[in-house]
């Protein structure tokens, strides 16, 4: 299989919208589309994983990004804690992004100290993962300072600090 065509950042977002005939792109789709980058069509992910467009995997592939998979992912994000709406637009794009990439579940203490307010406590304990450990080694042994899902990581928990007083 040829290597497919990636974009990344906002030209990214304009392929996306391209892509999946959408005019109007909101802010959140827009921060999951920067932060996943777009391939046109189905491809094979770093773990071999069939994956189409902005990372969509599983029942996702298939589905419109825009209509049908942000939508669901909105309301999962929103689900962490009572007063989503009210939070700061940065924590909400970056609850979103932790729920788009599996980062967050129910069951994990993340959630429930997002639940409970208590954004700082969240963010270290949202730090303290194997994805984010690998990709902070892999990029120390590579002499970068911070790149992928180090940063993303790194990103989405100072949000979440940044809402500590948004309760």
């Amino acid at each position: 299989m040829a290597e497919p065509v990636r974009y990344h950042g906002k030209e990214a977002v304009r392929q996306a919208a391209k892509y999946y005939g959408q005019k109007i792109i909101d802010p959140f789709a827009a921060h999951i589309i920067e932060e996943e980058g777009f391939v046109p069509g189905k491809y094979k992910d770093t773990k071999q994983i069939l994956t189409e467009g902005v990372g969509l995997t599983g029942d996702y592939i298939g589905k419109n990004f825009f209509t049908e998979v942000m939508p669901v992912f909105m309301s999962k994000a929103a689900s962490y804690n009572k007063n989503f709406d009210s939070l700061p637009e940065e924590t909400r794009k970056a609850l979103v992004s932790m729920v788009y990439r599996g980062d967050i579940k129910p069951s994990h203490k993340t959630a429930a100290l997002i639940k409970a307010g208590k954004f700082a406590e969240a963010a270290d304990e949202y730090l303290n993962h194997d994805d984010y450990r690998a990709s902070k080694a892999k990029n120390v042994a590579a002499g970068r300072v911070v790149h992928g899902v180090q940063g993303r990581m790194e990103r989405n928990a100072a949000a979440l600090r940044a809402a500590q007083g948004s309760k």
